[in-house]
């Protein structure tokens, strides 16, 4: 075991939990509303919007990925608040960070983003990529979406591990917090913002919000996700 792992796991109070159960104590609180700017382009006020991910991204477990994925619920309620949004969601099932990299990151330049979320780790967890490496491939995304002049925000991974089909996967909260104390480490070291959504996580899987796949978020679970990354990132599309 790496010291970063170590290290990682020692910030945690967290114990190993039962398929299906969380450990019981206080969920996190909401995140706060930020009062940073950026997000849209500063001449036309358009927000160009390029989500970054794996399934969750996509939308996977919906209907129809084009409308009901959380992307695509964000970029509604930005345009019913006046914006002009472009969005182009390239989420795709079982994406890792390396492959992030590789399929993912050579988008940001010619689609000149004026915002990015980035959603990765669960497939990272779930396939046993060392942390150390899982940092190491956070920091070069990071690193191309924040060159590319974004606004860059990081989400966690859901409970995904107490859906009906999630407990082969061997995540547990303890596992799923290291992983995210990495992104929020790189997210900080790199300028770019988590928005901290565990607590509403938390109460997606209380209530059971699983797609008939057994894994994925409903498609109101995806709507909540993009209600809340709305109020947190009230975008002024002002020229």
């Amino acid at each position: 075991m790496s010291l970063r792992w170590r290290l990682a796991l020692s910030l945690l109070s967290f114990s190993f939990l039962v398929p299906g159960c969380h450990d019981g104590g206080p969920p996190p609180p909401a995140p706060q509303v930020s009062n940073l700017d950026g997000g849209t382009d500063p001449v036309t006020g358009e927000i160009r919007y390029l989500a970054l991910g794996d399934s969750i991204s996509q939308g996977k477990g919906s209907p129809d990925f084009a409308t009901a994925a959380f992307p695509a619920r964000l970029a509604d309620r930005w345009r019913a608040n006046g914006c002009k949004v472009l969005l182009k969601n390239l989420g795709v099932p079982h994406y890792t960070a390396a492959m992030v990299i590789a399929h993912e990151v050579p988008e940001i330049v010619p689609f000149k983003p004026t915002l990015i979320t980035l959603q990765v780790g669960s497939n990272d967890l779930a396939t046993k990529v060392p942390l150390d490496t899982y940092r190491a491939q956070l920091r070069t995304i990071l690193d191309a979406a924040k060159k590319s002049g974004a606004r860059v925000i990081v989400l966690g991974q859901n409970e995904w591990w107490r859906s009906p089909d999630g407990a082969g996967y061997g995540g547990t909260q303890r596992t799923r917090d290291a992983f995210d104390a990495v992104l929020a480490e790189e997210a900080k070291a790199t300028g770019a913002e988590l928005v901290d959504l565990r607590l509403l996580y938390r109460q997606q899987a209380d209530r059971k919000q699983w797609a008939e796949d057994g894994l994925h978020p409903t498609v109101a679970a995806y709507d909540e996700m993009a209600a809340e990354l709305a109020r947190v990132l009230p975008l002024s599309c002002r020229r």
